[in-house]
C-alpha cells in the first residue's frame, strides 16, 4: 500500500487518483470510506459528533483497510490521521508513507472557499506546524508547490523501487512489516530506523550463517554498535541452559530497553532470541532476520517464542511480536537440499489449508521464485495471526499436520527435520479428512502426489507406535481432557477444526500407519 499524507489541500486525493491510474491499482480515499460507512458527510460528522468521534472512525477505517484491503492500493489519508503514532506504525507495517509537502501559502490558495474543510480556520497555520513532525515521519517527502498532479505522480513512481513494500502483519496493538527480497539485508539499518534508533544491537547469529555470511552481516550493521553472539546450530541451543547463557551475556554488556535484539538465523535462533528479548528486563524489541526457508515462510512471523523441555518441544515460551521481520532469500543459496525440502512441507501446508493459488503454483513445479513463494506464505500467516494473535481459535489451523508431526519428531529423537515430520502428519490428516467424507479422492490424490514429488514423505521412515502418538496428544497444546482439536481439510484451500476423541484419532492412525509405505 502507498499511503499519501499531508495537510489539507496538499493534493492527496488528486495525486492519489492519478497515481493509482498510472499504476493500474485501486484507489482508496479514507474520508470517502468514513462518509460511506456513517451515511453523512465529513463536515456533518464534525458538526454533530465533534473531532474526537471522527478520529475514532478514521482509526477504525485504517485498521480495516490494513487487514482486508488490496495490498497494492493507493490510499489518500485524512490530514490528521498521521498524528496518531499507532496509525503511522500501521502504515509502515503495511506499506510506505509518502508526504505531500506544500507551503502554507500554497495550501491556503487551494482551499479558500472550500466549505468541506471543517478544521480550516484562522488557526490553520498553527495546526499545520503542529502536525508537520508527524508528516515528516515518512518514507518519501515530495514537494508539491507549483507542480501538477502528473509531475508529482511521476516522481513517486520513479522512487517506488527504493521504497519499502512489505507484507503487513496488522495486529491491533503491535503491527509490523515483513520485508522480503533479494539482497535486502544490506538495508536492514535503514528499515529498522523507520521504527527506532537503537543504542545498540545484541545480535544472536547462527554459527553456519556466520561462517557463510558473517562479513556481509557485519558490513550491513556498520554504523550501529553491535555485539555478536554465535548460536550453535541445532535444537540443543533451544534450552534453558543456553537461554541463561544468552541472558548472562546481555547483562554483562549492560543491554537496556533502548537496545534491539537481532536474530540472524533460522527457527532455533529466532525462537531463542525472541524468548530472551521477551523476558530480559520484562521485554526489549526483537527483529527477526530469517535466513532459512522454514523461518521465512513460517516461524519468523507470529511472535511465538520458546525453548524445549525434556517433556517435549517448545513447551516453555512466550508471545513476543517482533519490531519487524526481514527475509532475504539470498541466504537460501547456502542451504542444503534437506533444509529446503523440510521447509517445503510448511509451504505445502499453506496451500492445502488456505491458499489454493499457492497450491496450484506448486503443482506447476520447479524452479520456484522464492521471493514470490515467501511472500505468499508470509501473507497467509499474517492474515491468520492478525485475527488470532495468541492461538485462541483460528490460529489452530496452522497446526495442520503437527499433532502427528510432533510425535514423529520426538520418536526420532529430533533427528528427523521438523518439516518432514509435519509432512507425515499432513498426509495422515489428509487421509483422515478423506475417510471422514470431507475431502474428495481427487484432492487427496493431488495432495499426496505433490508431497511425494517434493520428496516430503520418506518411505523408509518408520512411524511411531500408537502409544507414542497418544503421549504426544496429551502434551500437545491443542489437546484437552475431553478430546483434541484436530485440524482437517475439506478441500484444497480449505480447513476445518474438529474436536475428536483420542480413540477416533488413534484408530485412524493405526490404519494409516499399517498402510503408510504402500500408499507412497
Amino acid at each position: 500500500m502507498i499511503f499519501l499524507t499531508g495537510f489539507m489541500g496538499s493534493g492527496k486525493t488528486t495525486v492519489g487518483l492519478d497515481l493509482a491510474h498510472r499504476m493500474e491499482v485501486p484507489f482508496v480515499d479514507l474520508d470517502t470510506v468514513i462518509a460511506g460507512r456513517s451515511g453523512v458527510s465529513i463536515p456533518e460528522i464534525f458538526r454533530c459528533a465533534r473531532e474526537q468521534a471522527f478520529r475514532s472512525l478514521e482509526d477504525d477505517a485504517l485498521r480495516d483497510l490494513a487487514a482486508e484491503g488490496d495490498p497494492s492500493c493507493v490510499v489518500a489519508t485524512g490530514g490528521g490521521l498521521p498524528v496518531n503514532p499507532m496509525n503511522r506504525k500501521l502504515m509502515k507495517a503495511c506499506g510506505c508513507i509518502v508526504f505531500l509537502k506544500a507551503s502554507f501559502e500554497s495550501l491556503e490558495g487551494r482551499v479558500t472557499g472550500d466549505g468541506s474543510r471543517p478544521l480550516w480556520s484562522s488557526d490553520a497555520r498553527r495546526l499545520m506546524q503542529a502536525r508537520t513532525p508527524a508528516y515528516e515521519d515518512a518514507d518519501l517527502v515530495v514537494d508539491t508547490d507549483g507542480r501538477s498532479p502528473e509531475e508529482i505522480s511521476r516522481e513517486i513512481m520513479a522512487a517506488l523501487p527504493g521504497l519499502p513494500g512489505p507484507v503487513g502483519v496488522p495486529l491491533p496493538d503491535n503491527p509490523y512489516p515483513v520485508h522480503i527480497g533479494r539482497g535486502i539485508f544490506e538495508k536492514i539499518l535503514s528499515l529498522l530506523r523507520r521504527h527506532v534508533h537503537p543504542e545498540g544491537l545484541f545480535v544472536l547469529i547462527d554459527e553456519n550463517v556466520r561462517k557463510h555470511h558473517g562479513r556481509m552481516v557485519e558490513d550491513a550493521l556498520e554504523g550501529c554498535p553491535a555485539h555478536f553472539m554465535t548460536v550453535p546450530s541445532g535444537e540443543r541451543s533451544k534450552s534453558m541452559d543456553f537461554l541463561n547463557t544468552v541472558l548472562d551475556a546481555m547483562f554483562s554488556l549492560r543491554v537496556n530497553r533502548q537496545w534491539v535484539c537481532l536474530a540472524v538465523g533460522g527457527g532455533v535462533v529466532g525462537d531463542l532470541a525472541g524468548f530472551a528479548a521477551s523476558v530480559y528486563m520484562r521485554g526489549i524489541p526483537v527483529v527477526q532476520a530469517a535466513t532459512t526457508l522454514l523461518a521465512q515462510v513460517d516461524s519468523s512471523v507470529g511472535g511465538k517464542t520458546a525453548v524445549n523441555h525434556a517433556c517435549g518441544k517448545n513447551l516453555i515460551g512466550t508471545f513476543h511480536q517482533p519490531l519487524m521481520v526481514l527475509s532475504d532469500v539470498d541466504f537460501l543459496a547456502t542451504l542444503n537440499e534437506t533444509e529446503i525440502r523440510s521447509a517445503m512441507a510448511e509451504v505445502v501446508k499453506y496451500g492445502i489449508i488456505m491458499d489454493a493459488p499457492l497450491f496450484d503454483y506448486l503443482e506447476n513445479g520447479r524452479p520456484y521464485d522464492y521471493v514470490r513463494l515467501v511472500g505468499m506464505c508470509a501473507g497467509d500467516k499474517a492474515r491468520v495471526v492478525a485475527r488470532d494473535e495468541r492461538e485462541g481459535d483460528l490460529r489452530r489451523i496452522l497446526n495442520f499436520g503437527h499433532t502427528l508431526g510432533h510425535a514423529v519428531e520426538k520418536s526420532s529423537n529430533f533427528t528427523l527435520p521438523h518439516g518432514l515430520a509435519v509432512a507425515m502428519g499432513m498426509a495422515f490428516a489428509s487421509r483422515l479428512s478423506h475417510d471422514r467424507g470431507m475431502l474428495s479422492s481427487e484432492s487427496l490424490t493431488r495432495i499426496m502426489n505433490l508431497m511425494v514429488r517434493e520428496n516430503l514423505l520418506p518411505a523408509e521412515r518408520a512411524l511411531p507406535p500408537a502409544e507414542e502418538v497418544a503421549e504426544a496428544m496429551q502434551l500437545d497444546k491443542k489437546g484437552t481432557g475431553r478430546g483434541i482439536h484436530f485440524v482437517l481439510t475439506p478441500s484444497i484451500g480449505g480447513v476445518s477444526v474438529q474436536k475428536l476423541s483420542e480413540i477416533e484419532v488413534l484408530e485412524a492412525y493405526q490404519e494409516f500407519a499399517d498402510g503408510y509405505s504402500n500408499s507412497l
